[in-house]
């Protein structure tokens, strides 16, 4: 007998079909979205990576491009791998028989006034209340490191490498309504050198003077900080002319002061305001944790070579269409990657993702050069991470609009 048929609608059919029809319809949607994305990238590298690992998105995925700041992304993963997160910088402080006080700086990016302030404080405690002569000691980097730095600017983020330099090699300069001039941030008390900076300068705006391009001027500044808020806390320094000595025998260890900034901390900033300063700081010290000091670039690109290949594969650190890397600013144009070398990276970055900077449900690193503009990262999802590669080297900065491409990808 047969049974009689049924009037209702059979749901799991009914919902097939409306998926069919649906993705039927966005057939030209997506064949647009794919040609515009094409017409941005032009000659660009454009990947985009499920939670799962299916790709979405493959545009010219082997084309070898100039990464830029991309490559502060690596160096962070070396620099958590070699050194760990609770890392802390260190600055040595040795005394002598004669009374004197030698500071030795081992690299410290993150040594600003705060920081001198609560070192003050500490040797105060420590019984500290006379200094004859203040020495300041900057040879655990090679002098003048062959290192690429943003010319033409002032900020923090261009300033030069040293292994004694305080507030980022810079001093921060302002004036009142009137005219005198004060420091630009209230933290720092104006040296005598910035004084005299500030002498050669018409008042105005706000103006921070990047000091690394001639080193005594950077140890100058460091020994009159710390002459400053050494009295502050009622040491007496009885001279204060400057003196540059390199630590002998004669010389006994006092205190050593790690920084109250972890490596995270460090690595949070220098990703957050693309600081090419604490990206060489970095660097250098990656060399001097393998060789010792003082920190050369030699010893530096060794180290970072030999753990970009543990971390990424065997290319990557030396081959350009996984990864060329030769420094940690990504100033230097000769570095290389490609689309699917960085999708790599970021596969295995991926634990430390709430490093980057998030901008509208976006963690990413933006890297830029002239003729180059780059995004890589991940898209936050309701499933999780999408990660994403935008390489763009050409004159037309289109990364923000690919970018728009791929979050509608989603």
């Amino acid at each position: 007998m047969n049974e009689p048929k049924s009037d209702k609608l059979n749901l799991p059919s009914l919902a097939l079909s409306l998926l069919l029809v649906a993705a039927v319809l966005l057939l030209p949607v997506f064949a647009h979205a794919q040609e515009r994305l094409a017409e941005l990238a032009g000659d660009g590298s454009v990947m985009l990576r499920s939670p799962r690992g299916e790709i979405l998105v493959s545009h010219n995925p082997d084309s070898v491009l100039i990464p830029a700041s991309l490559v502060k992304v690596p160096l962070a993963q070396v620099a958590l791998t070699m050194l760990g997160e609770d890392f802390r910088f260190e600055t040595h402080f040795y005394i002598n028989d004669a009374g004197d006080m030698l500071v030795r700086g081992l690299g410290d990016p993150f040594l600003v006034s705060e920081e001198i302030s609560l070192i003050a404080d500490k040797l105060s405690q420590n019984g500290i209340e006379r200094i004859r002569r203040l020495v300041m000691d900057d040879s655990a980097f090679e002098p003048n490191p062959d290192l690429p730095i943003e010319s033409g600017t002032n900020q923090p983020y261009g300033a030069r490498s040293g292994a004694l330099a305080v507030n980022f090699n810079t001093v921060n300069l302002a004036w009142t309504a009137a005219g005198s001039l004060i420091s630009g941030e209230p933290e720092t008390p104006l040296t005598p050198q910035a004084r005299e900076f500030g002498a050669k300068l018409a008042p105005g705006e706000v103006q921070r003077i990047n000091l690394g391009d001639d080193p005594s001027a950077g140890l100058r500044q460091a020994q009159q900080l710390f002459h400053i808020f050494l009295t502050e806390v009622g040491i007496d320094v009885v001279d204060s002319n400057f003196y540059r000595e390199t630590v002998t025998s004669e010389w006994t260890l006092s205190y050593k002061h790690l920084n109250s900034r972890s490596l995270r901390d460090n690595l949070d900033g220098m990703l957050r305001y693309s600081n090419n300063f604490i990206a060489n700081q970095l660097f250098l010290s990656l060399g001097a944790h393998t060789s010792g000091y003082p920190a050369t670039v030699e010893a530096a690109r060794s180290a970072l070579q030999q753990q970009l290949a543990k971390l990424y594969g065997d290319s990557f650190g030396s081959d350009p269409e996984a990864l060329l890397m030769i420094e940690g600013s990504g100033l230097a144009r000769v570095q290389r990657s490609s689309g699917n070398g960085f999708m790599q990276i970021l596969e295995v970055f991926e634990p430390y993702a709430d490093l980057l900077p998030e901008v509208d449900g976006v963690l990413r690193k933006s890297g830029t050069l002239t003729g180059v503009y780059n995004f890589a990262g991940y898209i936050r999802g309701s499933d999780g991470l999408y990660p994403f590669v935008i390489l763009t080297n050409q004159s037309v900065n289109n990364r923000a609009e690919i970018l728009r491409i791929l979050q509608r990808r989603l």
